[in-house]
């Protein structure tokens, strides 16, 4: 046992002796130690957390009628960009973090720090979000998680209405865009078809029916005019064969006087109104047939309006006796109407043949233009249907946009709930200063012990001839004792003294400065 420990019982004397040395080390460090620890500022932590709920009873209720946006992936974007420059500056001003009168260079410095020590975590599957914040002034730390928090909450709901606002603006501008463009797309169309009124806007299958309908048409009034002319033809030869006027012997009286026989005027008059008449029961004023039958007995009664001039103008007749006066052929008094009915039929149908004959030259002319028209017309439907459809779905987003911002006006603050207020964390952060204090003495007094260590092996001694004859591996001749004076023991004794004062005072100071450390960190 005295072999193993006897390396350091002939060590112990040697740092004994170099004490001085390991005492001034240790208060060296313990003095820079002591500067470093007042210079340290603890850290204190503030945190908060906030539970974004997206979940609500009107989401599945109003699912297709409103927009639902991810709230979740809104409120994670938002938690992304709170560290933003402008959102720092809010901070800054609100927490009244820069004095008066600072530079452009500690703005900056400032902005830094709190982009390294404010942090916020995002745990978006449950809807939680921590904000926290690392300062050394414990009411500060605080105010800025605080500010934090409500710039946060404030930020998720403008945001949600500022999105909704905007949306519905933007639709808004969209619509009245729309809408003239759509205006001008029916007023297109108003110029298209009143610069081509036979164009019936379909394609050129309908054109071609529509030739081949009126050139039927045609042939059958073409047909129905052939037989009308030669039913005329034939009463006009049964006409040439009867006389207009009888006997005055094949009257019943001869002494009574017959009036002159009525004029072929009369006759033609009568039949176009009997005829204007059959037309009006079926037909409306502007149907063609009408309208010829119109004219002609306008015509008529022009002509015997002159006629009945000129007859007033002329001398009266005399009267003619019985004897000498003829009486008219009823025969041929009716084949007379009959052949006037013929004739007026004959001109109404050929009245309708000429309005379909230019209704056919018309589309005929046309025929070259209609496929450029067809191009024209299917250009501005298409364009007109794609306006149209466009502004509907418009106006029915708008619809929902209107009903997705009442949906987020009727929540409000039901999307965030606090869960943990902001609150200071009871201890500061490690290491505290009650700690580096400890571990100032303990690394003094170790570096004292090092030192005096240190001094031995660079400047040994040997207290005995055993140790001298051990190390140089020498043979140790004899030795000589030391014997101390009454005044060198009284010395030594006092210096004894004074080194245990001094590592004892170094321990104190450390040891007072310990408890008071530890009885002030409540005031915090």
């Amino acid at each position: 046992m005295n072999d193993l420990f006897r390396p350091l019982f002939d060590l112990l004397p040697g740092m004994w002796e170099k004490r001085w040395w390991g005492l001034a080390v240790a208060w060296a460090f313990a003095l820079l130690g002591a500067f470093g620890v007042l210079l340290y500022k603890e850290r204190y932590l503030a945190s908060a957390t906030v539970y974004v709920d997206t979940k609500t009873m009107l989401g599945p209720l109003l699912q297709g009628m409103t927009v639902q946006p991810d709230v979740n992936q809104q409120v994670d974007m938002l938690a992304r960009t709170m560290l933003s420059r402008a959102n720092l500056n809010t901070i800054i001003a609100e927490s009244h973090l820069l004095k008066p009168g600072s530079t452009e260079m500690q703005h900056q410095l400032l902005i830094q720090e709190l982009t390294k020590k404010l942090s916020v975590k995002i745990n978006g599957g449950e809807g939680l979000y921590a904000i926290s914040y690392v300062g050394s002034n414990p009411q500060q730390t605080l105010a800025i998680v605080r500010s934090m928090l409500d710039l946060f909450v404030s930020k998720g709901i403008n945001a949600n209405r500022r999105d909704s606002e905007q949306a519905v603006q933007f639709i808004d501008s969209q619509i009245a865009i729309y809408d003239n463009k759509l205006r001008d797309a029916e007023n297109k169309l108003k110029e298209f078809k009143t610069a081509h009124p036979g164009y019936s806007g379909q394609a050129n299958t309908d054109y071609y029916s529509r030739q081949a309908q009126l050139q039927d048409q045609l042939t059958m009034l073409q047909g129905q005019l052939t037989s009308a002319a030669s039913s005329r033809d034939a009463l006009r030869r049964q006409l040439a064969d009867i006389k207009p006027t009888l006997a005055p012997q094949l009257l019943p009286g001869t002494n009574i006087v017959v009036g002159g026989q009525a004029s072929d005027l009369d006759v033609r008059i009568a039949a176009q109104r009997k005829r204007l008449d059959d037309l009006l029961q079926r037909y409306t004023d502007v149907y063609p047939d009408v309208i010829a039958t119109r004219q002609t007995l306008a015509r008529l009664e022009a002509e015997k309006r002159r006629e009945d001039a000129a007859k007033a103008a002329a001398p009266a007749a005399p009267t003619v006796s019985s004897q000498y006066s003829e009486a008219t052929n009823p025969i041929y008094q009716q084949l007379r109407i009959t052949l006037a009915q013929a004739d007026a039929n004959v001109a109404a149908l050929q009245s309708q043949m000429g309005d379909v004959q230019a209704r056919l030259a018309q589309l005929r002319t046309q025929a070259t233009q209609i496929p450029k028209l067809d191009e024209q017309y299917i250009q501005l439907n298409r364009d007109y249907n794609v306006l149209n459809e466009n502004y509907q779905k418009l106006v029915q987003r708008r619809e929902s946009a209107m009903l997705s911002r009442s949906q987020d006006d009727s929540r409000k603050l039901d999307y965030f709930r606090i869960v943990d207020p902001p609150r200071l964390a009871p201890q500061a952060l490690f290491p505290r200063r009650t700690f580096l204090i400890a571990f100032v003495l303990v690394m003094a007094a170790g570096l004292g012990v090092l030192t005096t260590y240190l001094l031995v092996l660079l400047m040994p001694t040997y207290r005995s001839a055993r140790q001298l004859r051990e190390t140089t591996d020498r043979p140790a001749l004899g030795s000589i004792t030391l014997v101390l004076t009454p005044q060198a023991a009284t010395r030594q004794h006092r210096q004894h003294w004074h080194f245990m004062l001094g590592s004892a005072l170094l321990v104190a100071v450390f040891v007072a400065w310990t408890i008071a450390n530890i009885m002030i960190q409540p005031m915090h």
